[in-house]
């Protein structure tokens, strides 16, 4: 298996990410380094195990630059959204991908036991994000969404853009069985919807959309009577594409799905669609809201299910 050695950016994003993992909660011993080994000796370790595989795999001695840990400012400082957790994610792969695989002697080492704890971290969040897992494009693999936006041999000049997640890769039968199981279970326990049944809804609602508007940019929600009657549906500069009526349950329902999934969203738990608003949407009647329609198809409660691998 062919090896290479990794950018110094790369060695600094991980490091990074594990000085952010020992500033959060993380409990003592998570990693294998002690608590008193400072990021700097972290970062140094990661640099060297790379080249000591890449050489052992050659048979010759690589030149090694001179290396000190730089850390990655928006990485340490700011605020983790899963561009930043999914990048840090395929830095990891990137990373135990060139020191492990099929070398165990290097596998075991404590930098690549510190990577791994690295990625568990990054996937705990995206797991406590709500990030979705997509089935991967002409695979049978599943992986997190975005992930192919992201960069594998990762520079500071790629940065962290925003992940694109495709609507039509997310499973839209099993989002329908969890708002299924939602149902049944909070008919039972509770008078009022949980937020995210109506995420769920609305999500659902987003995706049916936008495979027949694809300009489609957001989704103003209009109430009436206690339940949202209408869905506008707009392009980004504002021109009016389609409207969606809201039906109540009937044999008429099931040939409409956008419009039963628009009748049993209650405005009165629209507050728990923040994440979904629009900026800068045409304003539409008191009450209603914009939901932008990308972020909304996005969401996904199936993300909080075990990954494949375990």
């Amino acid at each position: 298996m062919s090896r290479w050695i990794v950018s110094t950016d790369l060695i600094d994003l991980l490091a990074t990410a594990a000085r952010r993992i020992r500033n959060g909660r993380m409990h003592d011993g998570f990693f294998d380094f002690d608590d008193e080994t400072p990021t700097s000796a972290v970062a140094t370790a990661l640099f060297e195990l790379n080249y000591t595989v890449v050489d052992e795999n050659y048979g010759e001695e690589t030149e090694r630059p001179e290396y000190t840990f730089q850390p990655v400012a928006e990485i340490l400082e700011g605020p983790l959204k899963p561009r930043h957790l999914v990048q840090i994610y395929q830095a990891a792969n990137s990373y135990m991908y060139q020191t492990g695989g099929d070398a165990p002697q290097w596998a075991y080492s404590l930098p690549w036991a510190t990577v791994n704890a690295i990625r568990f971290w990054a996937e705990k969040l995206l797991h406590e994000l709500g990030w979705p897992i997509v089935k991967q494009q002409n695979t049978n693999t599943y992986d997190w969404a975005g992930i192919e936006g992201t960069e594998w041999v990762w520079t500071r000049e790629h940065g962290f853009p925003e992940l694109e997640v495709k609507p039509g890769r997310l499973d839209d039968d099993q989002l329908r069985e969890t708002i299924k199981s939602f149902e049944i279970f909070f008919e039972q326990t509770l008078e009022q919807m949980p937020a995210t049944l109506v995420k769920s809804r609305v999500s659902l609602l987003a995706r049916l959309l936008l495979p027949e508007h694809p300009d489609a940019a957001y989704l103003i929600l209009e109430p009436e009577g206690g339940r949202f009657a209408r869905g506008t549906v707009f392009r980004d500069d504002g021109e009016r594409l389609a409207e969606v009526q809201a039906v109540r349950l009937s044999q008429e329902a099931q040939e409409h799905e956008a419009s039963t999934q628009l009748s049993l969203v209650d405005p009165d738990q629209a507050a728990s669609l923040t994440e979904f608003e629009r900026q800068g949407a045409v304003e539409g009647p008191e009450g209603s809201y914009a939901i932008d329609l990308a972020v909304a198809a996005a969401w996904s409660p199936a993300s909080r299910r075990p990954r494949p691998s375990e």
